[in-house]
């Protein structure tokens, strides 16, 4: 028998093992959830579904991990979110692959993981002194997984940043991410918003904040005259973009227009005509934040991103505790807890700090807060810088700002690289601008150490795993021609 033939025989038995496999591991599941079998065999069961599925992608096996990141919350049976086991999956292929020949270790630009080492180390020192959550599954030690998913995402920008994707699997990349907050998505709104109707909440659409993390993925492969002549580009930006508004997150509704900002930027392509479309788009939404309870009434939940706008807003929205004084008792206790411990904080993600909410709860001008309380005991600063201080000390926020300065900055140059109208220019950017957008939010939003690391660490490593086939591909070319680069792209 030939090499070839050989080889051919090899690759049928490989895909009637894997047809084998995955419905061998559907029927175990069945079986599991149908008949109450145990704990065990429906992990074992999902386990031949997931190897299966990696089997199945071969060399784009990263394509799977890559879907799950976009789905934060737990998953059923597994116990971890869709993040968490998107690492594990990644880190354990990669290092299995490796060991079997099967992958190609890059090496390829490291900048990125050597400056989180020093936020990591860091990190791991205040856990030693405030050791806790050795078992992440246990009760009393939940606030272990918090490092659980910092170190995870580490590993994961590491694995990232030794792999080199092709302009076909940027592609790839883009449909998976957006198919995994689709996902969410979905589920969010079929099964996780049961929120009693007397609730003013009731009217907000938290289950679409996610979809805003869709939208951007238009505005990075098309120019805003491109998306008007497109049909199913624009059908698709129109929906995310609409219901990033509808989800009545101001963050949400600011993330696609901060993109629509910044991409003809680095596009470089019909930017007089997108310059003029945006001049038009904001002349119309001055005519509609004019109009608001005057000629019509916006539903209430598109009504609250656009309340810092001077308009007639609902006067629900002053009554209900949507205005932000909150986030300035959050900062006020924040900086509290940095003056009593500077260089540590509160110690990490311990679970002793009950007395601290039911404190920082007591608002300095009188009554209580339950929304205080709920965002202390979540370490929910909103705002990142002070939020890593008061939990890790000041130099966890300084050596965020180191990586953060590495990321923004090599990754700007990482945009002069791309071949324009790739997809390595469409994923690349993608990734860029949300970690750009996210940057802006640090001083606003979020706060919570662990969640900030872990999107961040993730972004990161998919944006290198780009830019290493960008580099490959050039590297090829210039090669094949006998071309050397200038002074100024070396």
């Amino acid at each position: 028998m030939s090499r070839e033939a050989n080889a051919a025989l090899q690759l049928k038995i490989l895909q009637i093992g894997f047809v084998l496999v995955f419905i061998s591991a559907v029927l175990y599941g069945v079986r599991g959830m149908m008949f109450g079998s145990s704990f065990v065999i429906k992990m074992f069961a999902l386990a031949l579904i997931g190897s299966a599925i990696v089997i199945g992608l071969d060399d784009r096996y990263w394509l799977f991990p890559a879907f799950l990141f976009g789905y934060y919350e737990t998953l059923p049976v597994v116990r971890f979110t869709g993040a968490e086991l998107g690492s594990i999956i990644l880190v354990a292929t990669f290092f299995v692959r490796l060991a079997l020949h099967r992958d190609v270790y890059v090496s390829g630009s490291k900048r990125f993981v050597w400056a989180a080492v020093p936020f990591l180390a860091w990190m791991c020192l205040v856990w030693g002194q405030n050791p806790v959550g050795m078992n992440i599954f246990g009760s009393s030690s939940i606030g272990g997984r918090f490092y659980l998913k910092v170190i995870l995402s580490f590993l994961s920008l590491y694995v990232l940043s030794c792999l080199r994707l092709d302009e076909r699997g940027c592609k790839l990349l883009c449909y998976s991410i957006a198919a995994g907050y689709c996902l969410y998505v979905a589920k969010a709104k079929l099964f996780g918003e049961v929120i009693a109707d007397t609730r003013l909440a009731s009217q907000l659409h938290y289950g679409f904040i996610n979809i805003s993390f869709v939208a951007p993925l238009f505005l990075c492969r098309f120019s805003a005259p491109e998306l008007l002549v497109r049909f199913w580009p624009f059908v698709g930006f129109f929906l995310t973009f609409g219901l990033s508004f509808y989800s009545g997150n101001r963050t949400a509704a600011a993330r696609p227009v901060l993109v629509g900002l910044l991409a003809p930027f680095f596009l470089k392509k019909d930017r007089i005509k997108t310059m003029g479309l945006l001049v038009v788009a904001g002349f119309f939404l001055g005519i509609l934040v004019a109009g608001q309870g005057v000629v019509w009434r916006l539903p209430f939940a598109i009504q609250r991103p656009l309340s810092f706008l001077p308009g007639r807003w609902d006067r629900r929205l002053e009554s209900y505790g949507f205005k932000d004084d909150f986030r300035a008792e959050l900062r006020y206790w924040a900086r509290q807890h940095i003056k009593a411990s500077p260089w540590f904080g509160d110690g990490g993600f311990s679970l002793d700090y009950t007395d601290m909410a039911w404190s920082a709860a007591q608002k300095r001008r009188g009554g209580f807060s339950e929304t205080i309380a709920g965002h202390v005991l979540a370490r929910n600063w909103h705002n990142v810088w002070l939020g890593m201080a008061a939990d890790f000390g000041i130099p966890l926020s300084v050596a965020w700002g180191l990586f953060m300065a590495v990321l923004l900055l090599d990754g700007y140059r990482g945009t002069k690289r791309l071949p324009p109208g790739s997809w390595w220019q469409t994923a690349y950017l993608y990734f860029y601008l949300m970690i750009v957008t996210e940057f802006l939010n640090f001083f606003f939003n979020g706060g919570h150490t662990a969640l900030t690391a872990q999107q961040l660490f993730l972004w990161a490593g998919l944006m290198v795993a780009v830019s290493n086939g960008v580099v490959a591909v050039r590297f090829v070319s210039e090669s094949a021609i006998g071309f050397k680069p200038s002074i100024c792209e070396k």
